[in-house]
């Protein structure tokens, strides 16, 4: 029989499969029932079978690597940065208050609105999309990284005086796995983001990518074409996020006892 978190998981795989069907079903009706030019909405069917061609064409696999290395990077860069300098601003009241505003301004820009500004400095290769791609996702890793290392616990803090620790073992011990949860969180919302950035530097300017690719077929007016990258993409990125949360409950499978 299966255990409790078993039979979860299998519930909760069901209803995802369910909102899937109502979704295809919903936009099979649209389209049989022609409220929108096939232009716009082709079939369900249609773009099944493209969605089979994009995954037999070398070409989609090309410039899908482009798109996944700039979102590794982005994220090893941004969490290799972001981290150590949230860190030490979160556990130095001196500097939260100067940063504070910087932050809130900075990160109140969207990174799109900067995409002629990037194209300017680094043009439309691959430079281009990692710039915008870290200025969007810095933020989120940095804030959640500051609320981290600020939230601990006070009781464990007087714990680890009381003990005589030094800074760097109450860092170590205390600080750092306290704040990891927040940190975990930052690092999931900026995967996120940091694919949107990319298709989006992608379809508006850059030279290499699956959003170019779509770019090409919506050129080309090809809806069958553009509707399957969107559901591989949307796909890529549900398995992305997924991978992600399991990765973090098994790295922070202490936070949930």
């Amino acid at each position: 029989m299966l255990h409790v978190g078993g039979r979860r998981r299998l519930i909760d795989a069901g209803l995802g499969l369910l909102g899937t069907a109502l979704i295809v079903a919903g936009w099979w009706i649209v389209w049989a029932a022609g409220w929108v030019s096939e232009r716009s909405l082709p079939a369900p069917h249609e773009v099944l079978a493209r969605i089979v061609d994009l995954v037999a064409d070398g070409e989609f696999w090309f410039q899908l690597r482009d798109t996944m290395w700039t979102w590794i990077l982005s994220l090893i860069i941004v969490t290799a940065v972001a981290v150590p300098v949230g860190l030490l601003i979160g556990q130095i009241p001196a500097l939260a208050k100067p940063t504070q505003v910087a932050v809130n301004g900075l990160r109140s820009v969207p990174s799109t609105a900067l995409l002629a500004v990037a194209i300017i400095t680094f043009g439309l290769g691959y430079e281009m999309k990692l710039a915008l791609t870290l200025y969007a996702i810095a933020w989120p890793v940095l804030i959640n990284t500051i609320y981290g290392s600020q939230q601990t616990e006070p009781l464990r803090l007087d714990v680890a005086r009381t003990l005589a620790w030094g800074r760097t073992r109450t860092f170590a011990q205390i600080v750092l796995p306290s704040a990891l949860p927040m940190i975990a969180t930052g690092v999931r919302i900026a995967s996120g983001t940091s694919l949107v950035v990319i298709l989006s530097a992608e379809l508006l300017g850059a030279s290499k990518g699956v959003g170019v690719l779509i770019r090409i077929y919506q050129q080309a007016e090809r809806p069958d074409f553009v509707y399957a990258g969107i559901v591989l993409v949307g796909g890529l990125g549900m398995v992305l996020y997924t991978a992600l949360v399991v990765v973090e409950g098994r790295i922070l499978r202490w936070n949930r006892a």
